[in-house]
């Protein structure tokens, strides 16, 4: 049994990174196992979201054949969309409102995007701008696709987020926030109230990383990333999808779209969901 101490998120960033390498080299299956049954399961079963987040024009031009291949598996997902794309490229983000897919807040020019706003951060805009970026995607993404947006997710996750974002969501009647990673959120995985009345939904480890958010970036594309082959991803994800299903688990993740329809990794992603009969659900389904 792993001490409770070592099982609850950690926020001193050094500790974090100290206490990340011992479980990672150690006892990464049974910390996972143990952190993750903490959790209060909202859906009482194993329970999957399966998240996307759109942050460049080649996550667009992937967009038709990931839309094509949730089709067919009959799965909906939660995509992460920006206003100044919406306003860009209107009928790809339409045919995914019309095709059941849950849209998600990811503000409207995504502060620190080359396309956009590459000298903006932002945990370092002002209120009134991170008001206004919230803002001006929910009003583009509501006149153009007809949705009102009920959740949001900062840009970047980790340090870029910050605590001024709840007010603005509750200001503008948003429900919940997927902004944080499971590793160093008090929800265990699992949705939890934050503040203002706002549900924190925090995105997912795996078995064998359980301190690092399981997507595309950390397992492959970063500096000394933690798999670094399509291959392993897969069998990753597959033997996490596995444990959530014995200990009926609820899991979320969020991937780069560009890089996960590449090698057939959607593909065996989807397969995997369907073969372990995981329930998958949308974030709005959930508050």
């Amino acid at each position: 049994m792993i001490p409770t101490p070592l099982i609850r998120p950690v926020k001193n960033k050094y500790m974090a990174y100290l206490l990340r390498k011992v479980v990672h080299l150690t006892f990464p299956e049974q910390y996972f196992t143990q952190f993750m049954g903490k959790q209060i399961n909202p859906c009482d079963e194993a329970a999957y979201v399966l998240t996307f987040d759109f942050d460049f024009e080649k996550d667009i031009a992937a967009f038709p054949l990931l839309l094509d291949m949730l089709k067919k598996h009959d799965i909906k997902a939660g995509f992460a969309v920006i206003g100044k794309f919406v306003e860009k490229y209107p009928d790809i983000h339409k045919r995914a409102v019309a095709e059941g897919h849950e849209i998600i807040n990811h503000t409207y020019t995504h502060p620190d995007n080359p396309h956009w706003a590459p000298d903006r951060f932002f945990n370092k805009l002002s209120y009134a701008e991170q008001k206004a970026e919230v803002e001006q995607a929910h009003e583009a993404i509501e006149k153009i696709l007809g949705v009102e947006s009920i959740g949001f997710r900062t840009p970047h996750y980790g340090n870029l987020h910050t605590e001024s974002v709840y007010p603005i969501l509750a200001e503008l009647g948003y429900k919940y926030s997927s902004s944080t990673a499971a590793c160093g959120y008090k929800g265990y995985g699992a949705p939890s109230l934050h503040s203002h009345g706002i549900t924190e939904i925090p995105t997912g480890c795996s078995l064998h990383f359980p301190l690092a958010i399981f997507d595309s970036w950390n397992m492959l594309r970063k500096s000394n990333p933690f798999l670094g082959d399509d291959l392993l991803f897969i069998e990753e994800f597959e033997a996490t999808i596995k444990v959530i299903r014995e200990h009926d688990l609820f899991l979320t993740h969020y991937f780069d779209p560009y890089d996960i329809v590449e090698n057939n990794k959607l593909e065996k992603i989807l397969q995997s969901l369907t073969e372990h009969q995981i329930m998958t659900i949308l974030y709005k389904d959930l508050v």
